[in-house]
């Protein structure tokens, strides 16, 4: 399929070369090719208008904020990098207030598609994407290829139809989990230290962390989700690396550390399944909270080079008294523990910002380590 190319000031009629009819919605659509440079130059005449899209955060006037913004953000970042991975990219024109035709050159052997008069908008889909290539192109770092190719979609829809396709879009099937999505694929350098750290320790790896789900069942032998390590890593871990060095050096020392935890608090470890459930019972050492705790204490042993041997002895496992029991008055003092509210006298952990911070600093200060103020 050839591409549409590159056209400063485009006009009606608007034509688009060697398109393809496709069946979807109950009428007929066209798919074609665009350029990133030929998007542009639609936006820049006025005949690719931001408009139309169900989303609150696109609302015409209203500026990006929230997980919106982060995505074009991370979008705009990969295209400026071109490894982008945008696929299909949908447009809507309304047959109701447009003039336009599909039709064959015998001479080319192509089927065309000629917009006598109406606008293409985003009101089926792709406004991020369309957003982050009109940023990237945009950019003063001027990296970004203009003559990059897109798959595109112009579904031929009224504004009844186009919000019909726009929310079955938007709503229909569920998102990958974070603990799946991040262990198949590490966005950033911290992900990446998780999974080394996950597929690289023999206490750890598929058979003792949960990868299909972002929590375990009380009954199961597993540790903890893989999420749970992955954010604990992402907002705790102060090792900042950069470079592929950074994060081989550093997966390794936390392979290492988590060694040096196991000897000291074998629930780290693989478990069998009454052990895990009774450790649960008498601990709270593997809730999510406290592998926060656990990981922002071994960051605290990197940056300031502490021997975790050494430091990990201080909440070694204990038949009485053990640091990490229910009943452990620090962590009710610090709201980390609260009583459960079902009235029979149990308790359960919060999993806060202020509590994940408040778990780093009693591990640090059980460690004798020095706890940053805003950790």
């Amino acid at each position: 399929m050839a591409v549409a190319e590159e056209t400063q000031g485009l006009t009606h009629p608007l034509e688009i070369l060697n398109v393809a009819q496709v069946d979807d919605a109950g009428g007929e659509h066209i798919e074609c090719q665009m350029t990133a440079n030929y998007l542009v130059d639609l936006h820049k005449s006025g005949l690719l208008s931001l408009t139309g899209n169900i989303r609150p955060a696109h609302m015409e006037g209203k500026r990006l904020m929230g997980k919106t913004k982060i995505k074009v953000n991370k979008w705009t970042t990969e295209l400026l990098a071109n490894e982008a991975i945008i696929g299909n990219i949908s447009v809507r024109l309304d047959p109701t207030k447009s003039d336009y035709e599909v039709w064959f050159d015998d001479e080319t052997g192509q089927q065309n598609l000629t917009i006598n008069s109406g606008v293409l908008d985003c009101a089926v889909d792709s406004l991020s994407r369309i957003k982050a290539i009109l940023a990237a192109a945009d950019n003063p770092l001027g990296s970004f290829d203009l003559s990059t190719r897109f798959q595109v979609r112009i579904w031929m829809l009224d504004d009844a139809l186009a919000k019909k396709v726009a929310t079955i879009y938007n709503t229909r099937g569920d998102k990958v989990n974070d603990s799946t999505a991040k262990y198949a694929y590490s966005e950033t350098k911290e992900q990446e230290l998780a999974r080394r750290l996950v597929n690289g320790s023999e206490h750890l790896g598929q058979d003792n962390i949960e990868v299909l789900s972002n929590s375990v069942s009380a009954s199961s032998h597993k540790l903890t989700a893989y999420n749970t390590i992955s954010r604990a890593i992402e907002t705790s871990w102060k090792g900042g690396p950069v470079t592929q060095a950074d994060v081989e050096a550093q997966s390794s020392w936390l392979i290492s550390a988590w060694d040096s935890l196991v000897k000291v608090r074998p629930e780290y470890g693989k478990l069998s399944t009454p052990a895990r459930q009774a450790q649960r019972k008498n601990t709270i050492a593997t809730s999510a909270v406290v592998i926060y705790g656990l990981v922002g204490a071994m960051s605290k042993m990197y940056t300031d080079h502490v021997d975790p041997e050494v430091a990990f002895k201080a909440i070694a496992a204990k038949d009485e008294d053990d640091f990490f029991a229910w009943d452990n008055p620090i962590w009710m003092a610090k709201g980390i523990v609260t009583p459960s509210g079902s009235g029979n006298g149990g308790y359960g952990t919060r999993n806060s910002f202020p509590s994940r911070r408040a778990a780093i600093n009693v591990l640090c200060e059980a460690m004798g380590l020095d706890a940053d103020d805003d950790e």
